[in-house]
């Protein structure tokens, strides 16, 4: 049967005791919920055809969702099938099963053209009928609502009252906008009663506007000093308006002049939690304790996310090397509040971290034009515009070859900008100082450099390339390779990463080998003849037989010392395989070279010698 009772105060939808459209029509849009008109610009539409109020159709799905409805179900053996919808009881659950009506535009526009009358017409006699769409607009406009006619002072307040329960349906419907319209046609007909700014506040609230609402709460004490919810919601209020303090002191106030009010209580101890929480952020901050700060704003987060405990986190992420985090929580504080200094400070020092200087010093000079005296954007701006004008001499005398002003330069950033240590500025700098002193030959110090860098960032890949060069250049290939295989692994997709690495890997492989030139006691320009005259002297003394009577340590040295004059005589005395001797490769890698340019000139290819085939030799160190 189509219900037609007055709805119950507080259920969602328009009173379908006040649809004059026939019933066949209105019923396709009649929520099963609430059993009233589903509220226009507030409707769901699922994919099985039905209609609801957009919060009934929330509640229901919040409601099958409890984890104690879902145990109690599977107590009694029925399985978990989700939200499920109210009408056919079909699944809800999945992306693209419940739309805004909006989104089927012929039924959109039948549920506005429904003919409704003024919900408001057994308090105010008014006899408006229309469009469901149009309503309110009505309730919002004085030549419409009455005709013009002023409330009569003897019903103002029964018509005010109206006014606000139908407010605080648009409330419950979650359309805070028109319920702020609505709240503020009570206010104007009776605009002495504190719980109609109470309840204009809580939607203030609900749409973000803080400030109003403080503006409403004060109203509304003032009114009415015992009215606990006002002082309840202008802590929430304030709170969100980063005024902890503030909040605590109204709140104590409150618990002075309304005592033993548990909602006053409770939200006292809500916000001295918070107080306590920034405080020790706050302290954690100056401390050096970045990760204590960012602990004790994570839990002050779980109270509220006003822009104090935002900006909190904010600095201790920047504190953490942390910039990407921080650049973009800030920029969310800045959009809603554009006017907030800190904001403006956090977001340009995590900006210069990253070292993107222009847009950081942007944001931390805009922060002084809204407040010059602010001291701690101040400093800021003078410790970012130092330390970015050095970097930039330093990255110009690298580029002219001018490594010691390089290297100057590159210290005064560090020193001008006090990045934390593992900002993306800490390990560049430190990384790019390396290189300069790498190029005066001071290894050592390059090293160092390069492993605070790698402890700033330890995938920062320049600080690894300088630290492997300045390695091998100490003559410590092994360590060079074991290096470059750590980031390797991390990245081993990265065809640089790879080209270092092989180099690395060669070198080491150069380092192994048995340096043919001194067995045979040559120097590296002797001819085919010499090697010939000095492999049968060097025979003669290492020969096994001339050892047959010595001991079994010196038998094994000589053999080996005999074998190694063998390979030696064999590389040295042919010209490609002594080429690629010289250019670094081992017995192992020559060999593959030689039999790779064998295969080629079987195929009638053209091998020089030094072409690389295909074997597994060949590094970044050995095609030239």
């Amino acid at each position: 049967a189509f219900p037609r009772g007055r709805p119950r105060r507080g259920t969602m939808g328009f009173p379908i005791s006040d649809v004059l459209t026939d019933e066949s029509i209105v019923s396709e849009f009649t929520c099963k919920i609430c059993c009233n008109l589903v509220e226009y610009g507030h409707a769901a539409y699922t994919h099985c055809s039905h209609v609801f109020c957009e919060s009934c159709l929330a509640d229901w799905v919040a409601r099958s969702s409890d984890p104690e409805v879902l145990a109690e179900a599977a107590m009694n053996g029925e399985p978990a099938r989700g939200p499920r919808c109210p009408t056919c009881n079909a699944g809800l659950a999945g992306e693209g099963k419940v739309a805004p009506l909006q989104t089927q535009p012929l039924a959109w526009r039948l549920l506005g053209r429904v003919q409704v009358r003024c919900p408001l017409h057994d308090s105010t006699s008014c006899g408006w009928r229309g469009d469901l769409s149009e309503v309110s607009a009505h309730l919002t406009n004085s030549e419409s609502h009455l005709k013009g006619q002023d409330y009569a002072p003897s019903n103002a307040t029964q018509n005010a009252e109206a006014l606000k329960n139908q407010g605080n349906a648009k409330f419950q419907s979650h359309a805070y906008r028109e319920a702020i319209q609505l709240y503020s046609k009570a206010i104007s007909a009776a605009p002495g009663v504190a719980s109609y700014y109470g309840n204009r506040a809580a939607a203030w609230l609900m749409v973000g506007a803080a400030q109003e609402c403080a503006e409403d709460c004060k109203r509304a004490i003032q009114l009415d000093s015992g009215y606990v919810k006002g002082y309840v919601r202008l802590a929430k209020a304030l709170v969100e308006l980063s005024d902890v303090d503030g909040a605590e002191e109204s709140l104590r106030a409150a618990s002075t002049r309304c005592p033993g009010k548990k909602e006053i209580e409770e939200e006292l101890a809500r916000v001295r939690l918070l107080s306590a929480h920034l405080a020790e952020g706050e302290r954690a901050l100056h401390a050096d304790e970045p990760a204590r700060a960012l602990e004790m704003f994570a839990a002050a987060a779980r109270v509220t996310q006003c822009a104090a405990v935002t900006l909190g986190a904010a600095r201790a992420e920047i504190a953490l090397g942390r910039c990407d985090g921080a650049t973009r929580t800030t920029g969310a504080v800045i959009r809603a509040e554009p006017r907030n200094v800190r904001a403006y400070a956090a977001r340009g020092h995590a900006l210069c971290l990253k070292l993107d200087f222009d847009q950081g010093v942007k944001h931390i000079r805009e922060g002084l034009r809204l407040d010059p005296d602010h001291a701690e954007c101040a400093g800021l701006f003078r410790r970012m515009k130092r330390a970015g004008a050095a970097l930039d001499r330093g990255r110009t005398a690298s580029s002219k070859r001018d490594f010691e002003a390089a290297r100057e330069a590159f210290t005064e950033a560090l020193e001008a900008a006090k990045a934390p240590v593992h900002s993306p500025f800490t390990a560049s700098v430190l990384a790019q100082r390396a290189n300069a002193r790498l190029r005066l030959k001071e290894y050592d110090a390059s090293l160092a450099d390069c492993a605070a860098a790698i402890a700033s960032q330890e995938d920062h890949k320049p600080a690894y390339f300088t630290q492997a060069t300045a390695l091998l250049h100490l003559g410590k290939p092994q360590e060079a390779e074991e290096s470059l295989a750590v980031l390797l692994k991390m990245d081993p997709g990265d065809e640089t990463v790879r080209r270092h690495h092989e180099k690395a890997a060669f070198e080491v492989r150069k380092s192994k080998r048995p340096d043919y030139y001194a067995i045979l006691g040559i120097s590296r320009v002797a001819s085919v003849p010499e090697v010939k005259q000095a492999y049968k002297a060097r025979c003669m003394e290492w020969h096994p037989d001339r050892h047959a009577n010595s001991s079994d340590e010196e038998r094994a040295t000589a053999e080996r010392n005999f074998k190694l004059l063998g390979e030696a005589l064999e590389i040295m005395e042919d010209q490609m395989k002594r080429q690629l001797y010289n250019e670094g490769f081992d017995k192992e890698a020559i060999a593959e070279r030689v039999e790779a340019a064998r295969r080629a000139a079987h195929r009638g290819g053209y091998g020089n010698g030094h072409g690389c085939g295909s074997g597994g030799g060949c590094g970044s160190g050995g095609c030239h």
